[in-house]
Order: C-alpha cells, then sequence, then structure tokens
C-alpha cells in the first residue's frame, strides 16, 4: 500500500516536472519516471555486488539485475495488458449505457454509428496511434541488442570484462540525451495536469513544491521496496527457495513494483502512453 500510494504522487510530481524540463510525455515515462523507479533494484544490485561477503549474497545483486528485465517483460506486460482490457471494457460499458439512456438521440439519427459505441478503429487505437508505437518499438531496439550483450558477457570471463560496465553507462547516457532532446511530442498534445498534491489548489505550483514531492515519493518508495525485498528474503528459505532462485524471481518482482504501480496508475488515469513508456 505504502509503494502504491507514493507511485500516486509520484507519478503527479513527475508529470510536473516533465512540463517544467519541456519534455514530451514520452520522455516523462522513459526517462524520469522509469529512472527514479529504478533506484530500488540498482540499489540492491550495488549494495550486495560491492558490499556482499558470501556468493549467495552477491547472487542477490546478479539476480536483481537480471531478473528485472525478466519481471518487467512478463509481470509489468501482463499487468498492463490486463489492466487495458479492462478499461476498455469499462468504456464500452459506459458508452452503451449512455446509449440506453438517450434513445431519442439515437432514433432521431442525431448521433452516428460509432456516437455510443467504440469508436472507429479503437482496436487499432488501443495502445496509442502509430508514432507512438514507433517510439515504443524505437525503445525496444535500444534494450533488447544491449541486454543481449550483457546476457553474452556473463557467459564468458576475461579479466577487462568488469570495465565493458562503462560501455553500458555509455549507451543509457546517449539515450538519455536523444529522449530529453526530443522535447514535446510531435503532435503537440497539450493535456491537462491535476494539480500537484503538495498544493493541490495551485493552477501553477511552485517548481520548488514539484522537486520536493517527487523526492519526498521516491524516498517512500525506496525504503518501502527495500523493506518488501528484505521480507521476501526471508521468505524465500522458508519455503525452500534457494538465494539464487529468490534473488531471480522474487526480489526483481518486489523491486519492480514500482514501474507496475505507475503503469496500473497511468493506465487507470487513460494515460496509457506514459504506461507503455514507463515500463518499457
Amino acid at each position: 500500500m505504502a509503494i502504491y500510494l507514493s507511485c500516486e504522487w509520484f507519478v503527479n510530481a513527475v508529470e510536473w516536472l516533465g512540463e517544467r524540463l519541456n519534455v514530451g510525455k514520452m520522455a516523462v515515462g522513459t526517462i524520469l519516471a522509469a529512472f527514479g523507479t529504478a533506484l530500488p533494484e540498482s540499489v540492491v544490485t550495488l549494495v550486495a555486488v560491492t558490499t556482499g561477503a558470501t556468493a549467495e549474497a552477491k547472487n542477490i545483486g546478479v539476480g536483481a539485475a537480471m531478473g528485472g528485465p525478466l519481471a518487467l517483460a512478463t509481470v509489468a506486460y501482463g499487468v498492463t495488458g490486463a489492466m487495458l482490457l479492462l478499461k476498455r471494457r469499462k468504456d464500452r460499458a459506459a458508452a452503451l449505457d449512455a446509449g440506453r439512456r438517450m434513445p431519442a438521440l439515437v432514433d432521431a439519427g442525431a448521433a452516428g454509428p460509432d456516437r455510443f459505441g467504440p469508436p472507429s478503429g479503437e482496436a487499432e487505437q488501443a495502445l496509442g496511434s502509430e508514432a507512438d508505437m514507433k517510439r515504443l518499438a524505437k525503445d525496444q531496439t535500444w534494450f533488447l541488442p544491449i541486454f543481449i550483450v550483457k546476457v553474452a558477457l556473463g557467459l564468458v570471463a576475461f579479466a577487462f570484462k568488469p570495465v565493458l560496465g562503462l560501455l553500458f553507462f555509455a549507451a543509457y547516457a546517449v539515450y538519455f540525451w536523444r529522449e530529453i532532446r526530443g522535447g514535446q511530442d510531435e503532435d503537440g498534445e497539450q493535456e491537462e495536469l491535476e494539480p500537484l498534491k503538495f498544493q493541490p489548489k495551485a493552477a501553477c505550483p511552485a517548481t520548488w513544491a514539484v522537486i520536493a514531492q517527487t523526492l519526498v515519493t521516491l524516498a517512500v518508495i525506496f525504503f518501502a521496496t527495500q523493506l518488501f525485498v528484505k521480507q521476501l528474503d526471508a521468505i524465500g528459505p522458508m519455503i525452500g527457495l534457494s538465494a539464487s532462485v529468490t534473488a531471480l524471481l522474487l526480489s526483481p518482482i518486489a523491486t519492480e513494483l514500482p514501474e507496475i504501480m505507475n503503469a496500473v496508475i497511468w493506465v487507470r488515469q487513460g494515460k496509457t502512453k506514459l504506461a507503455l513508456a514507463n515500463i518499457s
């Protein structure tokens, strides 16, 4: 509950932060939100690998790094897809209910064939426009080759392999720069943002309030996730799971909860573009 509620406040703050930085909605999901919610698994990996005294402790770090993408590609996409289907069903039911309440308009032909039913091309537009899909596909073309190389490097041993980690930082720096430099979305779509939670009565909140809400919610997400991971690490041996299995399967699900919760919140708000960008 702490993770979910703090994620609600976080997505509220990060949308205003994106507006302040003049970046498009896709960049808000792929860069700002994703970078913040990736902190838990990043810290788990860093602490376990650099300070772990045993092989099992280091396995937790490796599992967090390798299991994170696995959890996103399965659990996160599954939850987001289910939320999209539920939302579409709810929207259809609301449209049909509106049509039943206004039979006179329908009989008189005042409404077109799609006035109270699903809009034309709904199936094609369920996940966004063609431009949105191209942006998401571009994210995958960045991620998949890099992840494949990372997995391949894990299968071989050579002395200077740790230095290659700098290449991953460089690749992300290039991706970060390209996304931020992209500015506003090409469609120029402007969407009214919900009031900032820290200043609910302000039409345009102060920059300090946006930054403060972002940092506070990130801190809550971080500590709540760490607590959740520790509980899972304790539960694993209790149910007979090895440390490696716990690190690869249970811990990543816990550390990826912020991304999953962000996607659920954005889908519920009708912001599918942000939801998909965040988990991509």
